[in-house]
């Protein structure tokens, strides 16, 4: 990319739970609704736009999908997978969910790590003329974190 940088943005949100055990406040389980913007930016290319606003809508639905009224977890606390369901232990905590109602995370569920998570996710679905990616999640109002990524 040159010096200048033209680029583009859509807001979407999801709410989903979490939990972080080793956190004063944060180690119940509890939730989220989150937004999150997503900006663009690339080479312009068809109708001389870097993506129609329509196709990127899709994509973003299509990846958020994914951790939308999920609960969002740490693999480190899941016990096992089976039949369908996964066993989830910390602390005094001791949870068995439906596999289709949990999003298993590498590391702890912070918004660091869902920026990242999330913008890793949308890179792959994004067409080729798209160079870097900023993923903003807002945790409640007036904050939270950002991951920018470039392809």
């Amino acid at each position: 990319m040159t010096d200048e940088a033209t680029g583009i943005f859509i807001e979407e949100d999801f709410d989903y739970a979490h939990f972080i055990p080793n956190h004063p406040k944060c180690y119940p389980l509890h939730g989220h609704t989150a937004k999150v913007e997503i900006r663009l930016f690339g080479k312009k290319e068809a109708f001389d736009m870097i993506l129609d606003f329509g196709e990127l809508k899709n994509i973003c639905k299509k990846v958020i999908s994914n951790f939308d009224h999920k609960l969002i977890a740490s693999k480190k606390y899941v016990k096992a997978i089976q039949n369908g369901l996964v066993e989830i232990e910390y602390s005094k905590f001791k949870l068995i969910i439906p596999l289709e109602n949990i999003y298993i995370l590498e590391n702890e569920v912070t918004s660091e790590n869902l920026s990242e998570e999330l913008s890793k996710a949308l890179l792959e679905n994004l067409p080729s003329n798209v160079e870097i990616i900023e993923v903003r999640i807002y945790e409640g109002n007036r904050k939270g974190a950002f991951t920018i990524r470039r392809r």
